[in-house]
């Protein structure tokens, strides 16, 4: 628990319906959503109705710093769903639409397809690197070849950060195609 100045405590005593006092260094580990909303509008109440007495008290400014993490916290949990539902129907979209333009390399899978597994592609040793941010990318090759005329295949797999960033690269670099070719027939 969060202490409040002695005098402080001693003074919210005096209050009905005072809500918990939390550490607001502590807010940020509480994950439920459903409490921190009602703490929140415990905190909301009590503050409005006591708004006079907790400024005479000197407490408000505490109280008030409870409140307004408790709201980040909320704030943080809110974005973080939103972003994981966002990831989540952006990658069932992606794997529903099978599609999707195959000129570019915006592999959705690192493993091989049955024809190039038929072809003798095997996994290069040490090939699989792994970002920070969550991008990966592997090397497959035809083993019992002369080192020089090995043929190698790279697989990407991209966060998806780094796939908006390619998708935009790409449509940039069609419409450059576009206005290039509009210049030479001038």
């Amino acid at each position: 628990m969060f202490q409040l100045r002695s005098a402080s405590y001693k003074a919210l005593i005096h209050f009905k319906n005072v809500p918990p006092i939390i550490e607001p260094s502590k807010i940020h580990i509480v994950t439920d959503l459903k409490y921190l909303l009602d703490l929140e509008n415990n905190y909301d109440r009590f503050l409005e109705t006591n708004l006079d007495l907790l400024d005479i008290y000197n407490i408000i400014d505490e109280l008030i710093d409870i409140r307004d993490t408790i709201t980040l916290q909320i704030s943080r949990l809110r974005r973080k769903k939103q972003l994981q539902d966002y990831y989540y129907n952006n990658y069932n979209n992606n794997n529903n639409n099978k599609d999707y333009n195959h000129s570019h390399s915006y592999s959705t899978s690192l493993n091989l397809t049955k024809s190039q597994k038929n072809q003798g592609y095997i996994l290069c040793q040490n090939s699989l690197k792994i970002y920070k941010c969550g991008c990966k990318t592997i090397q497959y090759e035809i083993p019992n070849q002369k080192q020089r005329q090995k043929p190698v295949i790279q697989k990407q797999k991209y966060c998806p950060k780094h796939l908006q960033c390619l998708k935009m690269k790409a449509i940039l670099e069609e419409e450059l195609t576009n206005i290039t070719r509009k210049e030479k027939r001038i």
